[in-house]
């Protein structure tokens, strides 16, 4: 049992770049010795987000795994970046189309492709339709993939030492089982198959946490959590206004992902109210999306609606190849106002 705690607790180690302070990276060229962490590192606040990532991928170094609400933050950011505008049209947005400069990711280009596959704009009930079925897990399959291959985030895929992890603890429950019913039916030695079955009932909610993250990913997962400790404390007169920059806007799929855009909305509403900010943006049609009470339930709408069509849209695909009206692969949608950011 002490040999299998061992090696879970290495598995949920991460990896650090050794004498550098928690959020710093080598300069190019220098090296710097790589360890195991050895404890929760301490978070100093960072008033920007990680230099070069986006939203999604942060995301999915926050907690292992790409979801909805990566995805949604994701749908945010590339209408807050310009790429297309989100308009509401009742209980139904509608996406429409912009000229942009701005680089895409691989993630990026399959979402903006999919939601204009058919013409310049869609509206979330038309993408119920089965032809917009792998919009959701293509992006995540391809923040996944971006995350571990391209930006060296973590060792290898979470979800694979996740699946052997969780595989290896079901393995050890069978076989203690097995073991203790021979050994105790031919020689009254049962107890020794308890074992493990001890090990294996310990594991098994260990393997969740399995999938270690490099150095790199580490010094970037560290930036971020002092991002989200400024987007979760911060007050109305704390907030860092940048030339040029709607920061509300800027920062608003970032708040997604941490759980705290309800409150991010707030802060800009009271700023708003006393005069001390006018949203610069258009990216947004409808409500005031720094009206904070609204701005929860509209975003909670949004990201609901999404899901669902996407749902609608695999069971529509299902059925068509398949002859069944099965098949879904989506929950309910991730909500923005509360939850949060994954840990250590």
């Amino acid at each position: 049992i002490g040999a299998v705690l061992l090696k879970a607790r290495r598995w949920s180690r991460d990896e650090v770049y050794l004498g550098l302070t928690p959020g710093v990276r080598p300069a190019p060229g220098e090296q710097a010795r790589v360890g195991l962490s050895a404890k929760q590192a301490p978070v100093a606040v960072q008033f920007t987000p990680p230099q070069g990532a986006r939203v999604g991928e942060v995301g999915v170094l926050l907690d292992t795994r790409a979801d909805n609400v990566d995805v949604t933050a994701t749908i945010l950011d590339l209408a807050a970046r310009g790429h297309y505008q989100i308009v509401e049209e009742g209980k139904h947005w509608r996406f429409v189309k912009r000229q942009s400069a701005d680089e895409l990711t691989r993630a990026e280009k399959h979402i903006v492709d999919t939601l204009f596959k058919r013409g310049s704009s869609v509206t979330t009930k038309d993408l119920r339709d089965k032809r917009y079925h792998k919009l959701l897990p293509g992006a995540r399959e391809k923040l996944s993939d971006r995350v571990v291959k391209d930006l060296h985030w973590f060792k290898g895929s979470p979800q694979t030492a996740q699946g052997l992890a969780l595989a290896g603890a079901i393995l050890l429950v069978l076989s203690g089982i097995a073991v203790g019913a021979v050994l105790g039916f031919a020689f009254g030695l049962g107890l020794v198959g308890l074992a493990p079955v001890i090990a294996g009932l310990v594991l098994a909610p260990l393997a969740f946490k399995a999938g270690r993250r490099t150095a790199e990913g580490s010094a970037v997962l560290a930036q971020s959590k002092g991002f989200e400790l400024y987007l979760r404390t911060a007050e109305a007169d704390q907030i860092k206004f940048e030339e040029g920059v709607d920061v509300f806007s800027r920062y608003l799929p970032w708040a997604t992902i941490f759980g705290v855009a309800d409150r991010w909305a707030k802060i800009f509403e009271q700023l708003a109210a006393e005069g001390r900010y006018t949203p610069t943006d258009d990216w947004y049609v409808g409500h005031s999306l720094y009206q904070g009470a609204y701005f929860s339930s509209a975003m909670n709408d949004l990201s609901h609606t999404l899901s669902e069509s996407m749902q609608q849209a695999v069971s529509a695909q299902t059925a068509a190849t398949a002859g069944s009206s099965g098949g879904s692969g989506f929950s309910g949608g991730g909500g923005f106002g509360g939850g949060g950011g994954g840990g250590w």
